[in-house]
């Protein structure tokens, strides 16, 4: 039987917000969220297709469940920084510890080496995180439609826009996006990853994407490991793309995410518009 990986962080998920509260009061994170006032435009960066026809969200991944190390000793400044010499529209930052190996750290310093907008990727399961979030310089977070309830969803992603950040709420399957609708999210991931058993269907962001409600913005996110992937999904309507390993692993990120958009070949949605 394949190992639940989604129940697994979860419920360690839970243990470190208990641990986290100990060190620093909800009530005091929430202060510090409200006194933001310098937000980048993450929605708005995304709701057209960019100069190529195509918008890259860049992801800072040092490890994952399923594939171990990926480059633990990755720089989160040197990268954000290549990352937008490269053409990203934005940058994401995976910032769980446990199985990510990554931090909010990581995210404080992604941001302070770009004018991006930053993604703070968590499985976000309490107002702590999102509060936590919007405190330590987040632009917009991620929300798992798949380990939310529709009413903690709802809580969550108003809270999150009333804070001033945007959302990217994160679906898998039909009925994912049936509640995604619902709560009215302006900007949808849909995860070709199954987060349970960390298996890629990279047809999936396709074949879901006609699920989403008039309006959502659609975002593809895992298995993107080049411009082929991108060609198929922007006949699909889709023209975001978050991609972590296969940027993370290359030499030179700027270089792969200019290959990724075509740039140099015409443009990768060069007949698509």
């Amino acid at each position: 039987m394949a190992t639940d990986f989604l129940t697994q962080i979860v419920k360690q998920k839970g243990r470190e917000i208990s641990q986290a509260r100990k060190v620093i009061a909800e009530g005091r994170l929430a202060e510090l969220a409200r006194q933001r006032s310098d937000f980048r435009p993450f929605f708005e960066s995304l709701s057209r297709p960019g100069a190529a026809g195509v918008n890259i969200i860049a992801e800072i991944k040092r490890a994952s469940p399923s594939k171990g190390d990926i480059r633990p000793d990755l720089d989160a400044s040197r990268t954000a920084a290549q990352y937008e010499k490269g053409g990203a529209a934005a940058v994401s930052v995976l910032t769980d510890s446990t199985y990510f190996k990554g931090s909010l750290e990581d995210l404080k310093a992604a941001r302070s080496a770009c004018m991006l907008p930053v993604l703070r990727k968590e499985f976000i399961i309490s107002r702590y995180q999102v509060f936590e979030s919007a405190a330590a310089g987040a632009d917009a977070i991620l929300l798992i439609a798949r380990i939310l309830v529709p009413e903690k969803l709802d809580q969550l992603y108003g809270l999150c826009r009333g804070l001033g950040m945007d959302a990217l709420v994160e679906i898998h399957t039909p009925d994912d996006a049936r509640t995604v609708a619902a709560c009215g999210a302006r900007l949808v991931g849909i995860n070709n990853r199954n987060l349970s058993t960390f298996e890629t269907d990279v047809a999936l962001a396709m074949d879901l994407v006609s699920r989403l409600a008039p309006g959502q913005v659609p975002v593809a996110a895992s298995g993107i490991s080049g411009p082929v992937d991108i060609q198929q999904n922007l006949k699909a309507g889709i023209f975001n793309f978050l991609v972590g390993e296969s940027i993370v692993r290359s030499d030179d990120p700027a270089r792969f995410i200019r290959d990724l958009m075509g740039e140099g070949s015409g443009g990768a949605a060069s007949g698509q518009r």
